[in-house]
């Protein structure tokens, strides 16, 4: 017996609805200034609100992206004028990814221009770059060139030539006297002592504080070319913070309200997340 053409296109629909749930079953989120769980719907009625959400991850962690994916579904599905940041496309290379996703660079053609930029497996970003080239969603190269991110952690700021400077977006800053300094000073001081290997940790925080200052830049000059577009934020953890990113664009004068979401890991753990640094918690269930 046929299935009538109205009731399977009711069946297609309803798979379609219920798919993405099913990519982040078993995650808890957690209202950190409470302590509250809230719903995924919640959340996202929040980041309706927003003009800049921040989605931390762990970059290899599957399930973090795949809340990344979802937020941003659901916020597309809401009509909203969206943009997609990402830390793991350079902005020098944001040619390329307007290329891709104008659908005049195939998907082979890009992945190598994807390895350039970043280390980690394509396959774990792949379904967000599609999601956005298949609904039309512009997408910002966040990050400050590689480079001189790794000049500046193994050197230092200082060493950084003049035309090295030209490089990087322009009002890129690089003063350790911010919030998130004292920040990484309070979690990785003590870690960075044991295993430097001759390092200077005022380097690495002068090479995190580039790419803060870069990639809060970045948002901003895409913010006032398109000034009421929502901009979601993928970044790892220690740029998506309220005092990394956030706290940039606000010393810079940029006047953004933002939503920050993390996933949970040890620093976050055990009710050491703190409203001041995080909004919403993300745990999710053992692999």
């Amino acid at each position: 017996m046929t299935m009538p053409k109205t009731i399977a296109l009711f069946f297609v629909a309803l798979c379609t609805l219920t798919l993405p749930f099913r990519a982040v079953a078993g995650q808890t989120i957690t209202r950190v200034g409470d302590g509250q769980p809230v719903s995924l719907q919640q959340l996202c009625a929040k980041a309706e609100a927003a003009d800049l959400v921040m989605i931390g991850e762990v970059h290899d962690q599957t399930a973090h992206h795949d809340l990344q994916l979802e937020v941003i579904r659901q916020l597309k599905a809401r009509k909203l004028p969206l943009a997609v940041g990402v830390e793991v496309m350079q902005s020098d290379n944001q040619k390329e990814l307007d290329a891709f996703l104008a659908g005049t660079m195939s998907e082979a053609d890009f992945q190598p221009v994807f390895a350039r930029n970043w280390s980690y497996d394509w396959r774990l970003y792949r379904d967000i770059f599609l999601f956005a080239r298949d609904n039309k969603i512009p997408m910002i190269a966040l990050n400050v060139p590689k480079e001189l991110a790794i000049k500046v952690s193994r050197q230092g700021y200082a060493a950084l030539t003049a035309e090295e400077h030209r490089k990087l977006p322009e009002g890129t800053t690089c003063d350790l006297n911010n919030p998130h300094t004292e920040f990484l000073k309070q979690s990785f001081g003590e870690i960075f002592k044991r295993s430097a290997r001759g390092r200077v940790f005022d380097y690495f925080c002068e090479a995190q504080t580039l790419r803060n200052s870069g990639m809060a830049t970045n948002i901003s000059l895409y913010r006032k070319k398109a000034p009421k577009t929502k901009i979601v934020a993928l970044t790892g953890i220690w740029h998506g913070v309220k005092n990394a990113i956030p706290e940039q664009l606000s010393r810079s004068g940029a006047k953004l309200s933002t939503l920050v979401v993390m996933p949970e890991i040890a620093e976050f753990s055990d009710g050491k997340a703190s409203p001041e640094v995080i909004d919403y918690l993300a745990s999710f269930p053992s692999p």
